[in-house]
């Protein structure tokens, strides 16, 4: 299923991925769960390049 809006959900993507980066290296204590969030919205990104719904499982 293709996604109308998909190119606007992969830019939120990039962002938080990126948000979560900076934030890991200003509270480095943070890092382990910011790179956990992080890498849920990687998988969201990827679904997302694979036309398909993204899930959060």
């Amino acid at each position: 299923m293709l996604i109308s809006n998909a190119k606007r959900w992969n830019d939120l993507c990039e962002l938080q991925i990126m948000t979560m980066s900076n934030l890991a290296n200003q509270f480095p204590e943070r890092r382990e769960h910011l790179a956990n969030i992080s890498n849920g919205w990687r998988s969201m990104q990827q679904q997302l390049l694979q036309n398909k719904v993204p899930s959060l499982k």
